[in-house]
C-alpha cells in the first residue's frame, strides 16, 4: 500500500523529544504537496535532545536506513511515513528510532517506479 511522502512540513523527532531539522542537499523543482521533498541523501540534524544516560549524549543527526523504492528524485530515494531512521549521537552511537509524528496525507508514494530528474 502506498505511504504518504515526507516534505518540509513533516514533523520528525528523536525518541527523547529533540526536533529534527531537514537540510536539503540537492536542488530539485519537484514538490510534494507543494513543498520540497525529504530525501534519504539530505542531512537531518537534531536540536534540543535532552538525552543524558549518565553523561551527555544527545541525539544530533538521523541516518535513514530505509526509504522509498518507488520514488527516486534526482538519483535519491524519497522518504515516506514508513521510512526508518536511526538517531545518532555525535560519536555515531545509535540512540533509537526517529519518530515521524506528522506528515501531510495528500501525496502518496507512486505504485510503480518513478524517477524524477528535475
Amino acid at each position: 500500500m502506498a505511504s504518504p511522502l515526507l516534505n518540509t512540513l513533516s514533523v520528525v523527532m528523536c525518541p527523547h523529544g529533540g526536533i529534527v531539522t531537514h537540510v536539503p542537499l540537492s536542488g530539485t523543482s519537484y514538490r510534494v504537496d507543494g513543498r520540497r521533498p525529504m530525501l534519504q541523501s539530505d542531512e537531518f540534524l537534531i536540536i534540543g535532545c535532552p538525552n543524558n544516560n549518565g553523561r551527555p549524549s544527545p541525539c544530533v543527526r538521523v541516518q535513514w536506513v530505509t526509504a522509498s523504492t518507488l520514488l527516486i528524485v534526482k538519483g535519491n530515494r524519497a522518504l515516506t511515513f514508513e521510512s526508518i531512521g536511526v538517531c545518532q549521537s555525535a560519536a555515531g552511537v545509535a540512540q533509537g528510532p526517529a519518530i515521524i509524528s506528522h506528515t501531510q496525507t495528500g501525496q502518496l508514494e507512486p505504485d510503480s517506479l518513478t524517477a524524477i530528474v528535475t
